[in-house]
C-alpha cells in the first residue's frame, strides 16, 4: 500500500468515528484526494481561473485556456500568449494579469515551489499571498491539492460552508464557529473537506 493510500485509509477510519461526518464517509467511500500532489504551478493557475466562479463556468473557461496554453500549464508557454488571447478565453482582465504575473514570478525565481514545499502551512500562505491574485483560499487549495497537506480547513470556501451548514445547521452560523467545529477532524481536515464537498456536489 502506498504512503498516500495508507494515510487516506487512516484518515477515513478516524473520520468514521465522528457522528456528524461518519455517515458521509460511509456513503461516499474512499477519499479521492491525491496527496502525492498535482503540479503546483498547474494547480495555482487553475485556482486563479476558478476564483468566484461556479464549477461549470470555471471548467468552461479553463478548457479554452488549456486549448491555447497546452494540456499542462507551463510558465514560458503562458508568457508567450498575448493578454488579449487570454481575455478571449473568458478570463477577466484582472485574472489574465494575475496569471501572467504568476508565470513571470516563476520564471524570475521569485516563486520556487520546491522551497515552498519545505515550509510549514502558515509560511506557505505568507509566501503565496505576496503574489497578486493569490489570497488565503487560493493558497489553501494549493496546499491541499499540490503540497499534500492533510490538515487544511478553508473556511472561506463556499462549498465547505454549505457542507458545514448541512451537517451542523445553526451551529455553523459563522466562520469562527465553523473553524471551531472543524477542530474535531484534526489532523485530517483536508480529507474531511473532501467529504464536505461531496455533500454539496
Amino acid at each position: 500500500m502506498s504512503v498516500n493510500k495508507k494515510l487516506l485509509v487512516e484518515a477515513e477510519n478516524f473520520l468514521r468515528q465522528c457522528r456528524y461526518l461518519g455517515p458521509v464517509v460511509e456513503e461516499h467511500g474512499a477519499c479521492e484526494i491525491d496527496l502525492s500532489g498535482r503540479d503546483p504551478f498547474d494547480t495555482l493557475i487553475s485556482s486563479i481561473i476558478a476564483q468566484q466562479l461556479s464549477v461549470k463556468a470555471a471548467n468552461t473557461i479553463e478548457s479554452r485556456v488549456r486549448k491555447v496554453a497546452g494540456k499542462k500549464y507551463k510558465s514560458n508557454k503562458l508568457l508567450s500568449i498575448p493578454h488579449q488571447t487570454l481575455r478571449e478565453c473568458g478570463l477577466s482582465n484582472r485574472k489574465a494579469e494575475y496569471i501572467l504575473g504568476i508565470a513571470q514570478a516563476v520564471n524570475d525565481k521569485f516563486l520556487d515551489f520546491n522551497t515552498l514545499a519545505e515550509l510549514d502551512d502558515r509560511d506557505v500562505i505568507q509566501q503565496l499571498v505576496k503574489l497578486r491574485g493569490v489570497g488565503q483560499w487560493t493558497a489553501e487549495m494549493l496546499m491541499i491539492f499540490s503540497l499534500g497537506r492533510t490538515d487544511i480547513f478553508s473556511s472561506q470556501d463556499i462549498g465547505l460552508q454549505r457542507g458545514m451548514k448541512s451537517l451542523f445547521g445553526k451551529k455553523a452560523s459563522s466562520l469562527p464557529a465553523m473553524e471551531k467545529l472543524a477542530e474535531r477532524w484534526r489532523p485530517y481536515r483536508s480529507v474531511a473537506s473532501w467529504y464536505l464537498w461531496k455533500i454539496v456536489d
